[in-house]
């Protein structure tokens, strides 16, 4: 659960063109079986020649009972985003764990800091696991900067995430009418896009687990993980106001509830 909630929040991450109306902070509900489980709140702030981005998510109401999280996630870089530094903070029930990953020059990642409950976690990693990568952030980032210059988000993102590399794999798939007032700020046309985990190097399970498990059962039925692309007002840049995750215990539905 805890990998799905960062994973869903990690693909709501998008950017614009620089001369877009930024920065500004998008808003997202994601229900699951008609109830709001999670909110997420990204703050975007993009020029030509740096880029931050930050999101913080916590669960609600009675999952945040049942399933305490929050997490916060943050990324600075240079054009092109290339990553300076990327960090990240989860809470899961009452445990804490944060990471640091560091990049210099920019784009090229040097060291991983990681501390559990306060106490330092020494996992050496191999070179060859992160050359060419960036950090999920910015991944995401590079595509929907794609997408708002070619109106296709096809591409290939290779990422580094703790211990194992993976490509991000965007594949485009139809237009549809988006329109569900009652959930969500957005309705007109939008873009589907499906999205695919693809492990690389590292350590990755012999057997899919957790979100490779959830992502293996979804293509077998032929419902990957689609992300919704649309420009949510006039003068604002394309983002995701929508995506949808099925599961064997139901859909995950993500909503755009607020820009600001």
């Amino acid at each position: 659960m805890r990998i799905a909630l960062v994973l869903i929040m990690l693909f709501l991450a998008s950017t614009a063109k620089a001369s877009e109306n930024i920065p500004f902070t998008a808003t997202y509900a994601l229900y699951t079986g008609g109830v709001r489980m999670v909110d997420v709140a990204i703050n975007f702030d993009i020029t030509p020649k740096k880029y931050t981005i930050t999101a913080d998510a916590k669960t609600l109401g009675i999952f945040e009972k049942i399933l305490p999280w929050t997490g916060h996630f943050e990324t600075t870089g240079t054009g092109n985003f290339k990553p300076l530094q990327h960090d990240y903070a989860v809470s899961w029930r009452g445990e804490t764990s944060q990471s640091t990953f560091s990049y210099k020059p920019a784009g090229v990642f040097t060291s991983l800091t990681q501390t559990k409950n306060g106490k330092k976690i020494d996992e050496p990693i191999e070179a060859d696991i992160t050359n060419g990568t960036r950090d999920m952030l910015s991944s995401m980032l590079v595509m929907f900067s794609q997408y708002e210059t070619t109106g296709k988000c096809a591409s290939d993102v290779l990422t580094f995430d703790n211990a194992r590399s993976f490509i991000i794999r965007f594949a485009d798939k139809a237009d549809g009418m988006l329109d569900n007032p009652n959930l969500s700020s957005f309705t007109g046309q939008a873009h589907a896009c499906t999205v695919e985990i693809i492990p690389q190097k590292g350590h990755w399970p012999k057997k899919p687990r957790g979100w490779l498990r959830i992502q293996a059962e979804a293509k077998k039925g032929g419902k990957l993980p689609v992300i919704w692309m649309a420009k949510p007002a006039e003068g604002k840049p394309a983002i995701p106001v929508r995506i949808d995750i099925h599961t064997r215990y139901g859909d995950v539905i993500a909503h755009l509830a607020k820009l600001q």
